[in-house]
């Protein structure tokens, strides 16, 4: 049900007036930029920073990693490079092998867009928020009530994204269930997001196959043969392990096959504390380290220099349950200490943040998205995956969550670029006119009028005016705000970045099964939700 009514317009403009009326005169992209390092936060002091890194050196050097199926090509060519093979069949890998990859990995790269005003560049100097998950059930946005997720909510939620400025690029949030086969999974969830958003792309695929159909998919929408290879708009959460510390062959051969057409990858690694690895927060950075550290190994023994994101991504269990829990203060704790160790390596990283484990978007799960997203972008992270739609631990995601996660991502953004210390910003000149010569107040002066759009951040969602406007403009809670937003998008956003020609093109060569007449106004899908 959405929020529009009599009281919404009682008075002048409204609020939604008022906002788009700021929205003409100032582009967030100016208070929020993201070319920040972030390290404003620190769980590991300097000296905890180097116990983590020595105990992540010695474990791949003693314990090494063990091998599911038969050991893969990466992992012959390791072999061949220094590693070695311990009576017991697990591959150690010397610090010397470690210290050398780390130190000719690349440093920077970018993630390409359709539309070049949207790339991202990709360094340890960067913190952006993007979406990523695999969840299997979304609020049904009519009913309310969770049901299994389709490809028609995955479209929706891309397109929905594709309209939110601090939601930096579109990894497929949820799995389309309704697909008949892995391929077709694969190839729609690629037609989503090619069609849906002309932000950076995320997928994860499941088969080598999928690699070489789903990369023909990219180089058409970027007008022919290598053209994604030249400028890669899409990147892959790919692990090549099972925790704790196994590289499984099929996921390598994934990784290997995403390498060579390409593919750039954050290279991921996914224990859950007191289950996949210690239940000490500390031996639990340890493991995901060296596992992360083997997964960069493993990649540059396939390719030397191919982009990378560093992914240690331990997630917690809680062991009352075993149940992982996204939004726990200890997965805060861990998602910041990875990001403080990429930082010691300055390579650019990805941690997850964002996964609520309430199953709606209410004062727990403002709470458990704000500290953990907090921590992590205050801590450096690149790259924060999951930082958006998620409740119920991954295994859900709701369309206005996504809305009012892209709200809170803005303001954690303005934490991150911190407060700028000059001549200029200290005011002295400015606090003696206004104090000797001026009306004892700075609300009129030049600097207030000047820093007003550039040196402060007005949510666009968040309400801020007072309980008695509140009230008259209908006393809209946080949720209903969203829900009207929801519906306002995806009954008019259907981005038209793709040619009818090229749809055709994709139609004729794959099995595309998203219908056509989804993907345009007036379907009747989202005016009748208006209505309800």
């Amino acid at each position: 049900m959405t929020v529009s009514g009599k009281n919404s317009s009682r008075r002048s403009g409204g609020r939604s007036a008022r906002i788009a009326q700021r929205g003409a005169l100032v582009d967030e992209r100016t208070i929020t930029r993201t070319r920040q390092t972030g390290c404003q936060y620190h769980a590991l002091s300097e000296p905890d920073i180097l116990r983590i890194h020595e105990g992540a050196l010695k474990i791949l050097e003693t314990v090494g990693m063990g091998v599911i199926g038969d050991i893969p090509e990466g992992a012959n060519t390791m072999l061949e490079q220094g590693a070695r093979l311990s009576d017991a069949g697990r591959i150690l890998i010397p610090r010397a092998m470690v210290e050398d990859v780390l130190a000719s990995t690349r440093r920077e790269w970018t993630l390409h867009a359709l539309d070049g005003e949207r790339n991202l560049d990709i360094s340890p100097d960067h913190v952006h928020f993007g979406t990523a998950g695999g969840a299997v059930n979304i609020r049904d946005f009519h009913t309310k009530a969770y049901r299994d997720t389709t490809l028609l909510d995955l479209y929706d939620v891309v397109r929905l994204i594709d309209t939110l400025p601090h939601i930096h690029w579109c990894y497929r949030p949820l799995i389309a269930r309704d697909m008949p086969t892995p391929m077709d999974l694969d190839i729609n969830t690629a037609y989503a997001l090619i069609t849906g958003t002309s932000k950076p792309w995320g997928i994860t695929l499941g088969s080598q196959e999928s690699v070489e159909m789903v990369t023909t998919m990219f180089d058409m929408a970027l007008g022919g043969s290598g053209r994604f290879r030249e400028t890669p708009c899409c990147h892959s959460v790919q692990g090549d392990g099972v925790p704790p510390l196994r590289y499984a062959e099929e996921r390598c051969k994934i990784k290997e096959a995403s390498i060579r057409a390409g593919l750039p990858l954050m290279i991921a690694s996914a224990p859950q504390a007191g289950a996949t690895s210690p239940a000490a927060l500390a031996g639990t950075l340890v493991q995901v380290i060296a596992e992360a550290l083997a997964g960069l190994v493993y990649a540059h023994a396939v390719v030397p220099g191919h982009p990378v994101a560093f992914g240690p991504w331990p997630f917690v269990a809680d062991l009352r349950t075993g149940a992982m829990s996204g939004g726990s203060p200890e997965q805060a704790l861990l998602s910041g200490a990875s990001a403080q160790m990429g930082k010691f390596y300055n390579l650019p990283t990805s941690v997850p943040a964002g996964m609520a484990d309430s199953k709606v978007p209410d004062a727990q799960s403002g709470y458990e998205k704000a500290y953990t997203t907090a921590l992590a972008g205050l801590a450096g992270a690149s790259m924060v995956h999951e930082s958006a739609g998620m409740h119920g631990s991954l295994m859900s995601c709701i369309l206005e969550s996504f809305v009012i996660d892209n709200d809170m991502l803005g303001s954690i953004l303005r934490t991150v670029r911190g407060i700028e210390v000059s001549d200029e910003t200290l005011s002295l000149d400015v606090i003696a006119d206004v104090n000797v010569n001026g009306p004892g107040h700075y609300l009129g002066h030049d600097q207030t009028l000047s820093l007003m759009e550039s040196e402060y951040r007005y949510p666009a969602l968040s309400d801020r005016t007072s309980p008695a406007v509140w009230e008259e403009e209908g006393a809209h809670d946080m949720e209903a705000r969203a829900r009207n937003t929801v519906v306002e998008t995806l009954s008019t956003h259907y981005p038209d970045h793709i040619s009818a020609k090229l749809d055709v093109e994709y139609r004729d060569r794959f099995n595309i099964l998203l219908p056509k007449n989804t993907m345009k106004p007036g379907n009747g899908r989202w005016p009748q939700a208006a209505s309800t």
